[in-house]
């Protein structure tokens, strides 16, 4: 197997050549992607590597959730890359502690060189890994993002007050400005179908009715109409793909302050530097300027729905108890949340053939049938859970013994892992000052290569027997440990079902699926016990005792 190079690209979000003018990617994009195929073209040993490229592009460095990142990190980790090539350490991340983990402990555990071309960083020099230049320009980015994070609040916060619009996306009824992309202008298609709604609403119409009177007429969506004009955003709030009007739709337009020709901003902020998740402001704290734009309705229109929204609810609102399966019924076909009815014969049922009569979904299913079935199911999964625990104990016994001796094992592998890494390297070295010929070159890489990619192997098999296995050598599985506690369970409450229960789905012809949570620990146990099924002793347990073919 021949070496593979992945070369790490970033974006940050702030970057105002993102997409202009349709592109699908920034020139910055397209620079570091030049530099980097550039470097590795004239870098003799990488020139024959198979490469990868992994983009993040509109992500903050601060943020190492990022997809491209952790993708990257996950095949790294499994021994698929030898090699990471960024243009500086900037682009893998701004966060200090994060990026000098990875480039002092993680990669070089794993035996991945890392450069960073700009910075003149490369792992495999190790002065560079523990230089104090590294860590300061580590720490130089890491103090920059935070800066920067800040004057951009503060800059945003001022432009907001001065009544400039500030979202990445318009509001449906509404485009940016062409001459000004932080000013609003009517659309008029989009805006029409806004005042029609608010007209239905005043004239007694309520959500769902309204919802079910755009859809017959097949009005576009928001989300169906902003793709259709073109709109760059790929990340869409939507269950479904091809998706209609609902009743909470319609809800929202009706509730949103801006059809008034009014700005508002701040209504949630990010918690953490980088990160994408938001939490909410108090109404208090927003920024709302009026008369930034035109609106497409008026005061006395917008007043007159809300009253007829308040009208509706009333008649509707009942106090929220804490009901086990709240949130947890879908409609098997829709995919939709199923509403609740909480009078003397409690059932659930699906909203969506009250604003949308081209689905065939569930109809009315009884509570008790619904519980019933999850009950008896959570038996099952606790019977299995006791089942497995104890055929796990019983094929394992032997290895109790052993989980030292495997975890000496493990340590050893990995240091030979990363020993012939840089055996490879060194054999570059000494044909590249003609210590040794290029056969002889040839011959030693694919020899060391074969044996590095078989060592890997075996760490993963090793790393897998010793997974489920806890200090003292007993079963560490969440399956297990989770649905062990209900077996003799008597009363579903709500959290035994937060626990447990990721959902269940209700089909038109009275079917219930359930779908359980820790599905992945419930295969990764049984994927252990098909393994310990080989003549008594298994391949995983000589990896334990330190015995390779």
């Amino acid at each position: 197997m021949s070496d593979t190079t992945a070369k790490y690209i970033r974006l940050s979000s702030e970057d105002d050549d993102l997409r202009k003018g349709g592109k699908v990617e920034s020139n910055s994009v397209t620079n570091q992607r030049n530099l980097l195929d550039a470097f590795i073209s004239r870098t003799p040993e990488l020139a024959d590597t198979s490469v990868i490229e992994f983009c993040d592009d509109g992500w903050s460095g601060k943020n190492f959730e990022r997809p491209a990142v952790q993708e990257m990190i996950a095949q790294a980790r499994a021994g698929k890359i030898q090699c990471i090539v960024v243009k500086d350490l900037s682009r893998f991340g701004r966060d200090y502690l994060t990026v000098g983990s990875y480039i002092s402990c993680v990669f070089p555990f794993l035996g991945v060189r890392f450069i960073a071309v700009n910075d003149g960083f490369d792992s495999i020099r190790p002065a560079d890994i523990d230089s104090l230049e590294t860590s300061f320009k580590t720490l130089l980015y890491d103090l920059y993002s935070r800066d920067l994070s800040r004057k951009v609040r503060s800059a945003k916060k001022f432009r907001a007050q001065r009544g400039d619009f500030l979202s990445p996306f318009a509001p449906y009824g509404y485009v940016k400005d062409p001459d000004n992309k932080n000013r609003l202008v009517i659309d008029p298609d989009a805006a029409e179908t806004v005042r029609r709604i608010f007209h239905l609403m005043a004239d007694g119409q309520n959500t769902e009715q309204i919802a079910m009177v755009l859809n017959r007429e097949a009005v576009p969506t928001p989300m169906l109409y902003k793709r259709a004009a073109g709109c760059s955003r790929t990340r869409w709030p939507s269950l479904l793909e091809d998706n209609f009007w609902t009743g909470s739709a319609v809800a929202k337009i009706l509730r949103d302050e801006r059809y008034l020709g009014k700005n508002i901003y701040g209504k949630r902020i990010r918690d953490m530097v980088g990160h994408t998740h938001t939490v909410r402001v108090s109404r208090g704290d927003w920024i709302a300027v009026e008369d930034t734009h035109e609106g497409i309705v008026t005061r006395e229109e917008f007043d007159r729905a809300q009253a007829e929204m308040r009208t509706f609810l009333g008649r509707s609102e009942i106090k929220r108890h804490d009901w086990p399966l709240y949130g947890k019924v879908r409609c098997g076909v829709c995919g939709y949340a199923m509403g609740h009815n909480r009078g003397k014969q409690m059932y659930f049922y699906c909203r969506t053939p009250r604003h949308n009569d081209a689905f065939i979904c569930a109809g009315r299913t009884a509570e008790a049938d619904i519980l019933e079935v999850v009950s008896k199911g959570l038996h099952v999964q606790a019977l299995m859970a006791v089942e497995l625990c104890r055929l796990w104990e019983e094929q394992h016994r032997g290895r109790k013994k052993v989980i030292s001796a495997g975890k000496k094992n493990l340590a050893r592998l990995r240091e030979t892992h990363q020993r012939i890494s840089q055996q490879v390297t060194g054999l570059y070295e000494s044909f590249a000052l003609g210590e040794i010929s290029k056969a002889e070159y040839l011959t030693a890489k694919t020899a060391a290569v074969k044996q590095r990619d078989e060592t890997a192997v075996q760490i993963s098999e090793l790393e897998a027997a010793l997974d489920n296995m806890s200090a003292d050598g007993s079963l560490q599985n969440g399956f297990v440990s989770t649905f062990k506690k209900y077996l003799d369970v008597e009363e579903i409450t709500s959290e035994i079902m937060a626990d447990v229960l990721q959902e269940v789905r209700i089909f038109p012809d009275g079917r219930i699926e359930t779908v359980w949570n820790y599905r992945d620990e419930l295969e990764k146990l049984i994927l252990d016990l098909q393994g310990g099924q080989q003549d008594g002793e298994t391949k995983s347990l000589d990896l334990l005792q330190g015995r390779t073919s």
